[in-house]
């Protein structure tokens, strides 16, 4: 019987101890399990967040929740886009179409057309000089489409530009018989009810040029159109402008140039700069703060070679 009780008490412990390691394994096992990776958990929070199958949800809301909101928003947007438009039609009703409400710099008389390729002449090289005619002749569309819609308008074909009227004449580059002309353009900005002191007309003359090298006296005659006279009687019929309905576009003079040929011998390299300079005069004197327009001229020597 002792030897029962000694091998009984002999078991007890080793199942306890059996059960003692048991539990270590487990809580070792336990340790080493791997937990998700945080970008994944993240993920799936994310993905839960978006929609929840649990409770029916999309990025928290339900349903109803939803449609509260998007009615909610539908309103106020539809409601600040109605008030936008009436803020905005009511201030269009206070603007004249054809009358500017604010005047800035531009409440100055400046000799000018608003056509940059139009301010420079370039018998040299063939590109730059099918600018210059294709915008002499962009501007005479221009005036002649105002025209046809509103014989306000200058007329450009009412024979005041003479030779200067039909591009396809007087914008000549010909370097085989060194036959060179053509004509710079210019008229008043559009001032509303800028009223001249005396008879007005354009004047153009060689100058020094920006560069202070420009030819006074290069091989190209200069010849007002129309004649200085003339447009003292024609200008002092269009100012003051009033607006594009009452007055149309406003009318311009021309600056025919040409070149001699015979001019040309002895000159140097040096010579070649040639720079126009055109401002708007009255009774002989230049106009108070009006501004002036240069234009250029570039070309080369009769038997030199032209791009």
């Amino acid at each position: 019987a002792e030897t029962d009780e000694i091998e009984g008490s002999f078991k007890l412990s080793y199942y306890n101890e059996y059960k003692s390691y048991l539990s270590v394994v487990n809580m070792g096992e336990e340790v080493k399990e791997k937990k998700p990776h945080p970008i994944v958990q993240n993920l799936k929070a994310f993905g839960t967040f978006l929609y929840n199958s649990d409770n029916g949800t999309v990025m928290g809301r339900g349903g109803a929740s939803w449609g509260k909101i998007s009615l909610f928003y539908l309103i106020f947007y539809s409601c600040l886009a109605g008030f936008f438009a009436v803020c905005l039609q009511v201030m269009l009703m206070t603007l004249d179409p054809d009358v500017p409400s604010v005047k800035g710099r531009t409440n100055k008389p400046t000799v000018a057309i608003y056509k940059k390729d139009i301010y420079k002449m370039d018998f040299k090289d063939s590109d730059n000089w099918e600018k210059y005619s294709y915008a002499a002749g962009d501007l005479k569309d221009e005036y002649v489409e105002a025209y046809k819609k509103n014989n306000n308008s200058f007329d450009w074909n009412n024979g005041d530009l003479g030779f200067c009227t039909d591009n396809n004449t007087f914008a000549v580059n010909n370097a085989t018989t060194s036959e060179h002309s053509g004509c710079f353009f210019m008229g008043i900005n559009r001032i509303v009810g800028w009223k001249p002191s005396g008879d007005i007309y354009f004047n153009c003359t060689f100058v020094k040029g920006k560069t202070g090298k420009g030819n006074t006296n290069p091989p190209f005659s200069l010849e007002m159109i129309p004649s200085i006279k003339d447009q003292k009687t024609e200008l002092k019929k269009s100012y003051p402008w009033k607006s594009m309905k009452a007055s149309g576009l406003q009318p311009l003079v021309a600056a025919k140039v040409e070149f001699k040929k015979e001019e040309a011998k002895g000159l140097s390299e040096d010579d070649l700069f040639t720079f126009i300079e055109c401002g708007l005069y009255a009774d002989e004197k230049k106009v108070d703060k009006s501004h002036t327009a240069n234009f250029e001229i570039i070309y080369e020597l009769p038997g030199s070679s032209s791009k």
